[in-house]
């Protein structure tokens, strides 16, 4: 009975050291993985501060680039005298005038609208500006003749309207102006040149 006694207090005794053992063992991992994700939260944060500083200089770049592109077109620009800036304020109502609009009206003259247009603008006692094509002057040299002599502004906008052809060539668009011109010369004579845009 002794030696069970013994034994059994030699049990007792190895398995409460054990026991702390393992608990000192698990205290160590839980240390240990404390301390890691730790260090894994640092990292990931300082990963994250440098991805964003990185964002903020590449941010910083562009502003940088696209103030220098700013500053060198304005080098670039003409320097207003202040007579032209005060022309400039004024572009829309110059000094102790009323606003105006002017009327423009392109590409005709064409057969049954010019000739309503014409009467409205009669009328109204309205007079405006008719960028014609050769193309239809020769269709319609009375209309033409009716614009100029109801005292409206003729211009030359080209022959035919057709960009595949007019862009074709510098000598192409000078072409069109030339045809047109003397289509217009044949009708009435030429005021001003309203380029295709």
């Amino acid at each position: 009975m002794e030696n069970k006694k013994k034994w059994l207090i030699k049990v007792k005794t190895w398995a409460k050291d054990e026991i702390d053992f393992l608990l000192i063992i698990a205290m160590l991992a839980v240390v240990v993985i404390i301390t890691f994700s730790c260090f894994l939260a640092v990292k990931i944060s300082q990963g994250a501060k440098k991805a964003k500083a990185k964002e903020i200089w590449k941010e910083e770049e562009i502003a940088n680039t696209v103030r220098l592109e700013e500053e060198e077109r304005k080098k670039k620009l003409p320097v207003l005298s202040e007579e032209a800036k005060v022309r400039l304020e004024n572009i829309y109502v110059p000094q102790g005038e009323e606003k105006q609009a002017y009327l423009t009206f392109d590409d005709g003259p064409s057969g049954n609208i010019t000739p309503q247009i014409l009467d409205i603008l009669n009328r109204e006692g309205i007079k405006a500006t008719f960028f014609v094509l050769g193309s239809r002057v020769e269709l319609y040299p009375e209309i033409l003749k009716r614009e100029y002599e109801e005292g409206h502004y003729i211009a030359n906008h080209g022959y035919s309207h057709v960009y595949t052809n007019i862009y074709s060539s510098q000598n192409a668009v000078l072409d069109e102006y030339n045809r047109a011109e003397a289509r217009i010369k044949s009708v009435i004579r030429r005021r001003i040149f309203k380029p295709l845009i």
